[in-house]
């Protein structure tokens, strides 16, 4: 059955507001972005080469901070710059002193222990909405179909003053996007957001992917699902294998996880192929490198490495091989089994401000515990690890129906085996609480 609304956004309503009335170049530059996914490797990296020669040009002669840059010729020349970590990325000395000029400032949301203020100019804004559009259309959703957003920080919209509030409530409901906050998880608010599925039939469902989980797992043990196969977009956290085995109990097979940042949006999707997430290569530079000290490599594929991104459409206040504290692993080159040769991320494993300390103070991936209870995906739903400052740990479980005490012995063992020295105190809770951007820490590390 044809979408007749659907198809009247997509054909009249989203053309007429976006370019001819408001003169936004978004379609446009996603129009370019639905041709150039099909382009070659080497085409794709020259697309790139190009784009990364006129903005370090314009970064030399233009943004004080990039002023003593080397010029580059090439992408190859790229690892010849400096990073550039959180604590140089001052915005006042980032700005360009000429047209485009960064127009739009936000803040990071400080998970990291250290908010950061960041800018872009309207260009890039719409090579950002380009991107989105783009790699949330490989999961099958476009604007105009009916989405239910399970979402957090739903607050910041409604802070705003009354007009700017009603404005965005309106432009939600032309795109036929239904906001649920996410924040919430208790039975009765899983059991709301249940209905609404039920009443919306939703061609696609976009959530954080931890509230997602916790909704599909709360769909399973109640027997709740009455609908076909629907779409699941994954946002904002990474998706675990256990909940993805969730997620496609509760809706179908179709699970897209894909990878952002607040600074640069969207820089990963999952395709139908579902063996990776897809770089936005012609809006992003996204390297993977390995710190030793003063020298850096690049993260051999099946490597954890550091995720670097250079944002090539930001000449207002640019990220130029910009440190963003997030850990990840490169897929093995090649192209992908839909066909295109964009570069992937096999997965994204967390932050490098996860970093654990053993009683020697040697270092301890986080990604520890993703594993341990990987496999204790049956008996614990959700757990969060707290390194205090005298290195003691404290390990918070929510139990399932399935767990058994023996489930701490397993996690004591490994504790034992992998950060020798430490102190670790288990402790079983209803509910782990989320942080005020409507996330969850699975690690965290008091610095």
């Amino acid at each position: 059955m044809i979408d007749a609304y659907g198809f009247l956004f997509r054909n009249a309503i989203l053309p007429l507001w976006e370019g001819k009335l408001r003169g936004r170049q978004t379609l446009a530059h996603l129009s370019s972005l639905e041709r150039t996914q099909w382009y070659s490797f080497d085409e794709l990296q020259a697309l790139q080469g190009a784009a990364l020669v006129r903005l370090i040009e314009h970064a030399r002669a233009h943004v004080p901070f990039y002023r003593t840059f080397e010029p580059v010729r090439s992408v190859e020349d790229l690892s010849r710059l400096p990073l550039l970590t959180r604590e140089q990325a001052a915005l006042e000395t980032r700005r360009s002193t000429v047209a485009p000029l960064p127009e739009i400032t936000k803040m990071t949301s400080g998970s990291s222990g250290r908010p950061l203020a960041f800018a872009y100019d309207r260009d890039s804004e719409y090579w950002r909405q380009a991107t989105k559009l783009r790699g949330y259309a490989w999961a099958g959703y476009r604007p105009g179909d009916r989405s239910l957003h399970f979402w957090g920080t739903l607050g910041a919209i409604y802070d705003q003053p009354r007009l700017r509030r009603l404005k965005v409530e309106l432009d939600h409901r032309l795109r036929r996007e239904t906001y649920i906050d996410c924040t919430d998880r208790s039975e009765a608010a899983l059991d709301r957001v249940i209905d609404a599925i039920q009443d919306l039939k939703p061609t696609a469902i976009l959530c954080y992917a931890q509230a997602g989980a916790a909704l599909a797992r709360h769909i399973n043990a109640t027997g709740q699902r009455d609908w076909d196969a629907i779409p699941v977009l994954c946002c904002a956290e990474r998706t675990f294998a256990a909940d993805r085995a969730a997620l496609e109990e509760a809706f179908g097979p179709g699970i897209f996880e894909t990878y952002g940042s607040r600074e640069v949006m969207l820089i990963a999707s999952e395709c139908p192929a579902h063996a990776g997430m897809h770089v936005s290569m012609e809006n992003l530079i996204v390297e993977l490198v390995v710190r030793d000290g003063e020298r850096t490599r690049a993260a051999e594929p099946g490597e954890v490495g550091e995720v670097v991104v250079t944002d090539l459409h930001n000449f207002g206040a640019p990220f130029i091989r910009y440190v963003t504290g997030d850990l990840a692993i490169a897929s093995k080159p090649g192209t992908c089994d839909c066909g295109r040769a964009l570069t992937r991320l096999e997965s994204v494993e967390g932050r490098v401000t996860d970093t654990l300390r053993d009683g020697a103070g040697q270092a301890v991936s986080g990604l520890l515990f993703n594993v341990i209870f990987s496999v204790l995906a049956r008996e614990v739903e959700e757990f969060q690890v707290v390194q205090h400052k005298d290195r003691t740990i404290d390990l918070r479980l929510v139990p399932r129906a399935a767990f058994d005490h023996g489930v701490l012995d397993v996690v004591k063992e490994s504790c034992q085996r992998f950060l020798p020295g430490v102190g670790v105190r288990t402790e079983l809770v209803p509910e782990i609480p989320l942080g005020k951007n409507g996330k969850r820490r699975v690690v965290v590390v008091e610095s």
